[in-house]
């Protein structure tokens, strides 16, 4: 085996596992989206509850009752499910939580920090130039991948670690 056959081969297990990680991470936005929708109203509907505005805010309903005396009753409904006050506070809670992992282990920093250690500069640029095209590839479809001012290297080793990633999820390329 060649020093280049050698070097297209890491490259093409670089970009086997940058496609995972990326691919993991489109999982995750998708398990975790009714999280992100909740953590993208949370302010607005801690405020609707603690000034006693009635609204709708994405999944989440607020109603209030007069009652004697000047007071008033706030009642809450979560994707349609009526929900305690303080139970849907701490899902909001738990929403921005997960919101916030995700925008921090799944920013688009973060997924090309995988490629760092190679420290190959084109193979990054190529990764990042194509992002949105490798996160098609999570759904088994072959891109087209914009290389640049890529070396012969990396325009081989993308390729072989794409087919490689195709070929183990069902899909030929």
């Amino acid at each position: 085996m060649s020093a280049k056959d050698m070097v297209t081969d890491i490259i093409a297990q670089a970009f086997v596992d940058f496609i995972r990680r990326v691919c993991e991470c489109e999982n995750l936005w998708k398990a975790h989206a009714k999280d992100l929708e909740l953590a993208k109203v949370g302010d607005e509907v801690t405020k609707a509850i603690s000034e006693g505005i009635e609204g709708e805010y994405g999944p989440v309903t607020v109603k209030v009752r007069k009652k004697l005396l000047g007071r008033r009753e706030v009642r809450v409904w979560l994707y349609g499910n009526e929900i305690d006050v303080d139970a849907l506070l701490a899902e909001i809670s738990k929403a921005r939580s997960r919101a916030a992992w995700l925008l921090n282990d799944c920013s688009e920093n973060a997924l090309l920090e995988t490629l760092y250690k190679y420290e190959d500069r084109y193979l990054i640029e190529v990764a990042q130039r194509n992002l949105d095209k490798v996160k098609n590839i999570c759904a088994g479809e072959l891109p087209r991948i914009e290389f640049g001012e890529a070396p012969a290297h990396v325009v081989e080793g993308v390729v072989k670690g794409v087919r490689i990633y195709l070929s183990g999820h069902g899909t030929s390329a």
